[in-house]
């Protein structure tokens, strides 16, 4: 039987952008290696047509394929991931990214400002895949011995957790793609972060107003009482939002416990501040039904 030869391949489309750069290296690539659009078919164990495709500059190929080109034509998986990403948000309408704000790690100072440059180093590299951050970061774990999973990856790029030691910053900045002449200074930014943090627990714990995290679900809703906020689910901690009636103007909303304890937390519907001035109120309220 003759070899399937396929049509004649075409210009690649899209050169300006993301999908047309990882085309041209796709097809730079299989040309490199000698291999025919049908024997690469052959290797990747998928037809003509998704070879065509991936070369074509139109829309990116799966990541799977990026990856078997990669095997077959012997290239580097991180920056065939790079590009794929790339080509990914250029598809997705994603070619001016707004990024979060953040500090150069040489300036960073507190953990927000840490989380804040965390999250930015992710959206610079094309907001991978946890999945796929987690492949970079094992990939490399022979000669780092920092390993990352999943779940740590989508909480430090979400900003809701900071990396809990240099080795898993080290991890997730493999995973990000910055460069390793980077590292140190992203080590010395945790750093300062992880010498300050302890002295700001302590503090939080001295000053009057403050929540601590130890305290229980009851206690928590005598607070809000107090403040004239009739809690509606579970206490959820005394940063999270925290669903609650407002006794003054009877709607319900969201407040956060550590700003109701603070007297700074304010009703979005009366805009009123919301203050210990509720108990009486309630008191009236409840007499009256």
């Amino acid at each position: 039987m003759a070899t399937r030869k396929g049509r004649p391949p075409g210009p690649v489309a899209n050169t300006a952008n993301g999908m047309g750069k990882l085309a041209e290296y796709l097809r730079a690539a299989r040309l490199k290696a000698n291999l025919t659009r049908d024997q690469l078919a052959n290797k990747l164990d998928c037809s003509i047509t998704t070879v065509q495709r991936a070369e074509g500059g139109k829309t990116p190929p799966t990541l799977n394929t990026v990856y078997g080109y990669a095997c077959a034509c012997d290239l580097d998986h991180m920056q065939a991931g790079a590009l794929w990403n790339k080509a990914v948000n250029a598809h997705r309408g994603h070619t001016r990214p707004s990024y979060t704000q953040a500090p150069r790690p040489d300036l960073v100072r507190t953990a927000d400002e840490l989380g804040a440059a965390l999250a930015r180093a992710w959206e610079q590299n094309g907001r991978p895949s946890t999945r796929e951050m987690e492949k970079r970061a094992n990939h490399q774990y022979e000669e780092t011995r920092a390993s990352l999973s999943r779940s740590t990856a989508e909480r430090i790029s979400r900003r809701k957790a900071l990396p809990g030691s240099e080795r898993t910053l080290q991890a997730y900045l493999i995973a990000c793609q910055v460069p390793a002449k980077q590292f140190p200074m992203w080590g010395q930014a945790w750093s300062r972060v992880h010498e300050r943090r302890p002295a700001a627990r302590e503090k939080n714990r001295t000053q009057a107003g403050k929540v601590t995290p130890a305290m229980q679900a009851p206690e928590a809703k005598a607070r809000m009482r107090e403040a004239g906020l009739i809690t509606l689910d579970k206490y959820p901690g005394p940063v999270a939002p925290w669903s609650a009636r407002h006794i003054p103007c009877d709607t319900v909303s969201r407040f956060r416990l550590r700003l109701v304890l603070q007297g700074t937390a304010r009703c979005p519907v009366c805009n009123e501040l919301v203050t210990g001035t509720g108990r009486e109120e309630e008191g009236a309220s409840d007499g009256e039904r």
